[in-house]
Parts: structure tokens; C-alpha cells; sequence
């Protein structure tokens, strides 16, 4: 599955602060699943607080991404990560 990022954008989302919890805070990038014969779908990536947004371009989804549900049912998780594009027909960087 591939995403698109298109900018190095980040929103910051924050959740107050109550009833002996802490403020959150979520640093967020857009982003697009690429759909073949399809338009794009929109989606926001959660980052890690100290994480570099991803650069412009298209990359892979990671297989860390994807869950199972109690009752077997595929799901992301909430942290979506993004590996570099790998190009038909070339190993991943560090394969044998």
C-alpha cells in the first residue's frame, strides 16, 4: 500500500488538561493513501513528539501499521508509519 505526503506541514492538536490528567498534545501530517483507479484518501499521521515530519514524496505503508482486532478484524494502528518507496524489482536497503 502506498502513501503520498505532499508537505512538511504539521498541525498540533491539544487536549486540555483535567481531572488529574495532563494536557495532551498530538503533533499530526497530512498524508494520502494512492488508491489505483481511485482518487486518494486523506488521512493524518500522529508523530512521534521529537519526530521529523516525513518528506514530500510517496512511500510504503509498514507492515507495523496494520492490526487485528478481538475479533479478527484488519485496523491500523495509531501509530502509521511510512518506510521509503521501495521500486519494483530492488531490495530494501540493508537486504540480502
Amino acid at each position: 500500500m502506498k502513501a503520498q505526503v505532499l508537505s512538511t506541514e504539521i498541525e498540533t492538536r491539544t487536549i486540555p488538561a483535567r481531572e488529574g490528567r495532563a494536557e495532551l498534545s498530538f503533533r499530526q501530517q497530512k498524508a494520502a493513501v494512492l488508491r489505483p483507479n481511485d482518487f486518494p484518501l486523506p488521512f493524518k499521521l500522529t508523530l512521534e513528539p521529537d519526530q521529523e515530519p516525513y518528506q514530500p514524496g510517496t512511500y510504503d505503508l509498514s507492515e507495523t501499521s496494520l492490526t487485528a482486532d478481538e475479533y479478527g478484524a484488519l485496523g491500523f494502528s495509531r501509530r502509521i508509519v511510512l518506510t521509503p518507496e521501495q521500486k519494483a524489482g530492488k531490495p530494501a536497503a540493508g537486504a540480502n
